[in-house]
């Protein structure tokens, strides 16, 4: 009976092992921490992480550019020096970085006009107001020009400069459940559906808080938006 019983045990603690191994692993298999590693590991001679959880009229864009051109033009670096990563975490933020297929067949505009956080002068439509270059996107562009490239504060010319794009799943599941509330489909195949959606460069991280920490033990400066 005692063999019995000691066999049982060690049956059981060994299966315990196996279940928390594999849930461990499945954890570690659902982000991508080694491509964040290398994305905060680019080198620069500076870096910086915006934290971005309401949109206020595009300010971390601003913030980002401002940053960028201060060192390429004003401090006279050229470009590249700066690695900044932008981590957004609030259901608004967000939707910026969905592409305009999830913006005409989802309520990602009415989600964002509920929140308070969509810019007065943007047009219902069918495509991603906050993606689109607003310029040529010419390197030529006098630094100067308010209306040239280096003044771009959408998503597109960001990323082209180098801008890299942190987005918080839990922030990801808040407006999954937002839109549910709106009538638009379930939480489940909403956060399905914007996981597919996202823009190129867009990496998934598990918290858009907990990335402003791993950033900051890397060095990097960290600003609110």
């Amino acid at each position: 009976m005692e063999t019995n019983r000691a066999t049982f045990l060690a049956a059981a603690a060994g299966t315990a092992i196996a279940a928390r191994s594999a849930s461990a692993a499945q954890a570690a298999g659902s982000y991508d921490r080694a491509k964040m590693e290398a994305i905060l590991g680019r080198p620069a001679r500076h870096r910086h992480i915006i934290g971005y959880p309401r949109l206020q009229n595009s300010a971390a864009m601003r913030s980002a550019a401002h940053i960028m051109g201060a060192y390429q033009f004003a401090f006279g670096e050229g470009p590249g020096t700066v690695n900044i990563v932008v981590a957004l975490y609030g259901p608004g933020t967000v939707m910026m970085l969905a592409n305009d297929e999830f913006w005409a067949t989802t309520k990602a505009y009415d989600l964002t006009a509920a929140l308070g956080e969509l810019p007065p002068t943007t047009i219902r439509g069918p495509r991603n107001p906050f993606y689109h270059a607003h310029t040529s996107l010419s390197p030529h562009d006098d630094p100067e020009d308010p209306a040239g490239y280096w003044h771009d504060y959408s998503v597109e010319a960001l990323t082209k400069r180098g801008v890299s794009w942190f987005v918080c799943n839990e922030a990801m599941h808040t407006a999954a459940r937002e839109l549910e509330r709106l009538g638009d489909g379930t939480a489940a195949s909403n956060l399905a559906k914007l996981k597919a959606h996202l823009l190129p460069g867009t990496l998934i991280v598990p918290s858009g808080s907990q990335s402003l920490v791993v950033a900051q033990e890397r060095h990097f400066t960290y600003q609110a938006a």
